[in-house]
């Protein structure tokens, strides 16, 4: 009991008011995420009753450090269509030769995050040998100072990274990977771009998306001694990190823009137990577009029971028998390492 409270009581502490600033002077790095690995690891231990720490930072940046000195690892800027501002990029070559060398995977990132916030996801990607595409959002990392819209002006420059990708690479096909504000720029994309002028772009995996921001922000700042608190940290983000204001942001609602019919498949990853983002908002977007006949064969939800925000792979591969899909027929149990490389098997 005790061990829970204090767990919760660090958690708090940390998802609250540990908010960093990117650096401006160097390029962001594995080890330089908003997401504390330190709290997945105590989480992991609390969940599984061990000592060792699963996830090991600096394994990882040692890993994607030495992709950069085989010559595999290189960085790219791109000027953004809408309004001309910078976006910094690194792609990675996978070492691995195979049949999938000429598929990318883009991924976007979540909110204060970087580019390299998904590395434990780029990981496996490079580890099937398809190719990464990874780059700051606007207003975040190296990329040029703006007002950050949660996904929906982003969508427009992941188009720009799209096409870029498209005409220096030619891929066979290409794939994407969203977390939180990622997960929303995915879904503004599918429903503004995705069609026959991006037929290369086979699916989009979100994880943790969310449906209407005003609905978020309730669930947020709840109620009790802590709502106080929760709206400084929200204003504190909104005005000062995001550049943007309330009420531009509650006009954000990727829900209100989902394509009766999707263009492409989608799959939606979140955690039961995100205090960022309610799953409901994945379940409802899931419901949404079930009703559809046409979406049938193209939508999938996988919900992790003792996930919070950013921990769903981890604590999907980490603490067994969490991510689960149901229908009436089955029950099917995977790890993420499984159910996300089937699935680019799969599709890409």
């Amino acid at each position: 009991m005790f061990g829970n409270l204090w767990f919760n009581i660090k958690v708090l502490f940390k998802r609250l008011w540990k908010i960093r600033y990117p650096s401006p002077l160097s390029a962001p790095s594995v080890s330089d995420i908003e997401t504390s690995i330190d709290i997945i690891n105590e989480k992991i231990k609390l969940l599984k009753g061990i000592s060792k720490n699963s996830i090991n930072l600096v394994a990882y940046q040692r890993y994607f450090d030495f992709y950069e000195k085989l010559g595999l690892k290189e960085e790219f800027t791109i000027l953004t269509t809408k309004d001309n501002l910078i976006l910094v990029a690194s792609t990675i070559q996978p070492i691995i030769i195979n049949c999938n060398n000429n598929k990318v995977v883009i991924f976007c990132h979540g909110v204060t995050n970087n580019r390299w916030s998904l590395f434990y996801t780029m990981h496996l990607v490079l580890q099937r040998g398809y190719r990464v595409v990874t780059y700051d959002a606007r207003n975040h990392g190296l990329s040029s100072k703006y007002s950050t819209s949660l996904g929906q002006t982003e969508a427009c420059d992941l188009q720009d990274i799209i096409a870029y990708v498209k005409r220096r690479y030619r891929p066979e096909k290409i794939g994407l990977y969203g977390f939180s504000m990622g997960a929303a720029t995915c879904l503004f994309w599918l429903s503004y771009f995705a069609g026959a002028s991006n037929s290369e772009v086979a699916f989009a995996i979100c994880e943790a998306p969310f449906d209407y921001f005003a609905k978020q922000k309730r669930n947020v700042l709840g109620v009790g001694i802590n709502y106080y608190w929760k709206g400084v940290l929200l204003d504190k983000i909104v005005k000062e990190l995001l550049n943007s204001s309330y009420d531009r942001l509650e006009k954000i609602n990727p829900f209100l823009v989902l394509p009766q019919q999707l263009p492409i498949k989608l799959l939606i990853l979140h955690g039961l137990k995100d205090s960022v983002l309610n799953w409901k908002a994945s379940f409802d977007i899931c419901r949404h577009l079930s009703k559809d006949k046409a979406n049938k064969g193209k939508i999938n939800l996988y919900l992790c029971k003792d996930a919070d925000h950013g921990d769903l792979p981890f604590i999907a591969d980490f603490v067994p028998n969490n991510l689960r899909w149901k229908n009436k027929k089955r029950v099917s149990c995977f790890t993420f390492t499984t159910l996300f490389c089937e699935y680019l098997e799969k599709n890409l």
